[in-house]
């Protein structure tokens, strides 16, 4: 895992960073087009997020976050969920309760 981000972060900086400095260089320094620039600059900030994305999505794919859970964590994990589904169970109640409310205002209303 360690390479993979070392290499990611080491070609996220020298894209991100390293191309539109150099690019502004030659743009002051030598009188290179800054139209030309500015898209240099723009596709270079896309390819640094590009892989800056693919390296986060190859690092949280290695490193496996329920291979490493104890007994204890995965049960508190999974009590979590229970509880997060029961909340979630009661909201949708609630929607349809609001939603009958909802239609006998209208009918009163009218």
């Amino acid at each position: 895992m360690g390479k993979i981000l070392f290499l990611a972060a080491i070609s996220i900086v020298a894209i991100g960073f390293g191309i539109p400095a150099l690019t502004l260089y030659f743009n002051v320094y030598h009188g290179f087009d800054s139209l030309i620039s500015g898209i240099i600059i723009f596709i270079a900030l896309l390819v640094a997020c590009a892989l800056g994305v693919v390296g986060m999505a190859l690092t949280t794919e290695e490193i496996g976050y329920s291979d490493g859970l104890s007994s204890s964590e995965r049960e508190k994990l999974n009590m979590m969920r229970a509880h997060q589904r029961a909340t979630l169970e009661e909201m949708d109640e609630i929607i349809e309760l609001l939603k009958e409310i909802r239609d006998i205002l209208k009918t009163v209303g009218e």
